[in-house]
């Protein structure tokens, strides 16, 4: 019941993550700007945590590479992701990035973590299905750069799937996250020196987005390895395809863009993958 309700505030905090970018753009603040601001909160905000609550740990040698690892690839989706809505919709950013539960069912089983049941292959199935009715439409006028920018985002939180549940298993998610934010933040430093400087918002909204952005981060990020820790992979990703539905929800909300009766059917169809995949009792090997 804790990775479920750990994988609930993933889908609310990373839900919200791209509403927050596009006021973030449409408010004056530069892409690297974004990701200095979302990874150098986190980082902060963590390790004072940490340090109230007394459960800061060393991270061993042994765990160096798969880190660095993990830290390129958090980066990498982070950037791409958010980024991508600069230049699509929100509804179009999150088909293309939520392509990613379709890949980490099959590298869990190809690397012998999970298998991949007739059962789980449908949820991904219907799961997928229902993201393209919730996220109908508007692919074929998409910026190509936006939806490089977003599949290649789901390509890395795909593979950082394996890599976090290996990590997890040795370092607390909470120390997880702010060593992977601490690094994340230092690379974005060089790189924003690197560009010229920060570009910090112009209007308000700039702010509320820069600032909403970097929350949602910093919780989301420590409640999804939380959630891999407890219900694995293949688990984890089938159940944030709720998290699309709330973005495209605040979306609507937020930005003005309107849900249609399909995509309404979409989310329904979603949460019946998400239901099909927790029905299967199997154990993981």
């Amino acid at each position: 019941m804790a990775g479920y309700g750990f994988i609930l505030l993933t889908t609310l905090f990373f839900g919200s993550g791209p509403t927050f970018a596009r006021l973030a753009f449409d408010g004056g603040a530069g892409p690297l700007t974004l990701q200095f601001a979302r990874f150098s909160f986190a980082a902060l905000g963590l390790w004072l945590l940490l340090a109230a609550l007394r459960r800061t740990q060393g991270i061993e040698i042994r765990h160096l590479p798969l880190l660095t690892a993990l830290v390129v690839l958090s980066g990498g989706a982070s950037y791409g992701y958010m980024t991508s809505v600069r230049s699509i919709p929100v509804p179009i950013a999150s088909l293309v990035f939520f392509t990613f539960p379709l890949m980490v069912g099959p590298l869990a089983h190809l690397v012998g973590d999970e298998r991949l049941t007739v059962r789980r292959l449908l949820a991904l199935a219907v799961g997928f299905a229902g993201l393209a009715l919730v996220l109908q439409g508007g692919l074929a006028h998409a910026d190509h750069t936006g939806l490089l920018l977003a599949f290649g985002a789901g390509t890395c939180v795909a593979i950082s799937f394996q890599v976090s549940r290996r990590l997890t298993a040795h370092i607390p998610p909470m120390v997880l996250t702010a060593t992977v934010a601490s690094v994340s933040a230092s690379v974005c430093t060089a790189l924003v020196l690197l560009d010229g400087g920060v570009e910090l918002p112009a209007e308000p909204r700039g702010w509320i987005g820069v600032t909403g952005n970097a929350v949602s981060y910093a919780v989301g990020l420590t409640c999804l390895f939380a959630a891999i820790r407890r219900l694995g992979a293949i688990r984890t990703a089938i159940a944030a395809n709720l998290e699309p539905v709330i973005s495209v929800t605040l979306a609507a909300l937020v930005l003005g863009e309107a849900l249609s009766a399909p995509q309404a059917m979409g989310a329904l169809v979603v949460l019946a993958g998400i239901l099909l995949a927790q029905s299967d009792r199997r154990p993981a090997r």
